[in-house]
């Protein structure tokens, strides 16, 4: 996909889509962590995507190639967020982490959750601030003190999806940080005796 410097206005991350390809592109100028660090990353990404995902970097910006995903959001049944649970546990394992685990960032494919939007790095420069890209109250507090994503708020996001309930008694505590994803949602499930 081509883009040309005139379309696009500084600061500005833009979103495009074809028939077949989702196109995110970010202005060079936004990205915060060093060009090096950002292709690891992407790397990373490609290795653990459950989907096609590519990149190309032009003159002025970064563009990143999905596959384009038809259908909805919707909650996850249980046996959903135990496949999600595997998935993130697997890329957790690996150093990779997602940083924005929520409903919209996934689709639901064959009956297989797939994990979408992949950042390419999480502290970016928007309006002139350093801003972390994920949302603010999926953030870890611990991640939120220090300005670097960690599985931890992986793990934040995966019990807003489990529950409110779970959300609200496990969100930041010890438990949440000593446990892997596939252990916090059988945790939540013995304590919960209608699921």
């Amino acid at each position: 996909m081509k883009t040309s410097s005139n379309n696009l206005i500084n600061n500005q991350i833009y979103k495009r889509r074809t028939q077949n390809h989702f196109y995110k592109i970010y202005p060079k100028d936004v990205l915060l962590d060093s060009f090096e660090k950002i292709e690891i990353r992407l790397n990373l990404v490609k290795s653990v995507s459950q989907y096609f995902f590519d990149y190309e970097w032009t003159e002025l910006n970064l563009i990143l190639k999905s596959k384009l995903f038809k259908g909805k959001h919707q909650p996850l049944d249980k046996r959903q967020l135990n496949l999600l649970a595997i998935y993130l546990n697997d890329i957790h394992s690996k150093d990779v982490f997602h940083g924005d685990i929520h409903v919209r960032n996934i689709f639901i494919d064959n009956d297989k959750p797939i994990l979408v939007d992949w950042e390419p790095c999480f502290l970016q420069q928007i309006n002139s601030k350093r801003i972390i890209k994920s949302h603010s109250r999926g953030i870890a507090n611990k991640d939120r003190k220090i300005k670097k994503i960690s599985p931890l708020t992986d793990k934040k996001g995966f019990l807003k999806l489990i529950s409110e309930k779970a959300f609200n008694q496990l969100a930041d505590t010890p438990e949440m940080e000593n446990h892997t994803c596939l252990e916090l949602l059988d945790k939540c499930h013995q304590s919960s005796p209608s699921s």
